[in-house]
């Protein structure tokens, strides 16, 4: 199943989609470059308000896309794209995880990590039992000490995405790829925010991870996301017997 595992197609939520008429055109766009499931996560930022206040207005959100609805869109499932806040571990996230699973999409700090960052990530996934995702993980690694703290992490039954956009980019192609070859990134989101600058762009991703790494490894990729998100994938989007694109 191709699931593109990070996107801004909840209208007026966040910083993503606007309205219903372009979250319908990046859907669209998403499932005519073969996305079958469309996770949808909006930023949460603790700071700024908290669970129940977000988990209310991405309720109406959803009120309002789902009135405009066509056919040929992807499966959706709806998250959030949750930043990193201190102690998160001590509050109930569970309604900021994908819905019917405990599967969190975490935005880490756009900083040098420190210890207590990397433990608090240990404390959801082994203490709370979070299936932890950590979202476009190539932003971080500039900063000093990250990439070490990295493998910390890669220690722990988390999951690390990438964004598509890096596999499109001469400049950060070579990094994609040896993150996924290097077993790093196991996980794949467009990150789309609208259709201009931020469009749905999975397909023409894939497309370079198939030439340049085999369509294997794409398999692979897709075999992981569906077996996160277990039943709840296969109740909203059954697998289709088709080859993988």
């Amino acid at each position: 199943m191709v699931i593109d595992f990070h996107s801004h197609a909840l209208p007026g939520l966040d910083d993503g989609s606007r309205n219903a008429e372009m979250s319908v055109g990046m859907l669209r766009a998403a499932r005519q470059q073969g996305v079958e499931l469309q996770v949808l996560t909006p930023h949460f930022y603790r700071w700024k308000e908290d669970i129940s206040s977000f988990a209310e207005r991405r309720r109406e959100s959803c009120g309002v896309l789902k009135k405009e609805l066509p056919g040929d869109i992807p499966a959706l499932l709806v998250g959030s794209e949750t930043a990193f806040f201190p102690h998160m571990s001590r509050e109930d996230l569970s309604e900021l995880c994908i819905e019917g699973t405990r599967v969190l999409l975490v935005e880490m700090p756009f900083e040098s990590w420190e210890g207590h960052v990397t433990d608090e990530i240990a404390r959801l996934s082994l203490d709370c039992g979070y299936h932890v995702v950590l979202a476009h993980i190539e932003r971080f690694l500039r900063y000093k000490g990250n990439a070490e703290e990295l493998l910390r992490l890669q220690q722990l039954p988390i999951h690390i995405q990438s964004n598509a956009e890096v596999f499109l980019s001469f400049m950060s192609r070579s990094l994609g790829l040896k993150l996924i070859k290097s077993g790093t990134v196991t996980i794949l989101g467009s990150d789309a925010h609208n259709l201009d600058d931020r469009r749905p762009n999975l397909g023409p991703a894939r497309e370079t991870i198939a030439k340049r790494l085999g369509l294997d490894v794409l398999a692979r990729i897709d075999s992981e996301a569906t077996a996160l998100l277990g039943r709840v994938a296969e109740m909203v989007a059954p697998p289709r017997k088709e080859t993988v694109k």
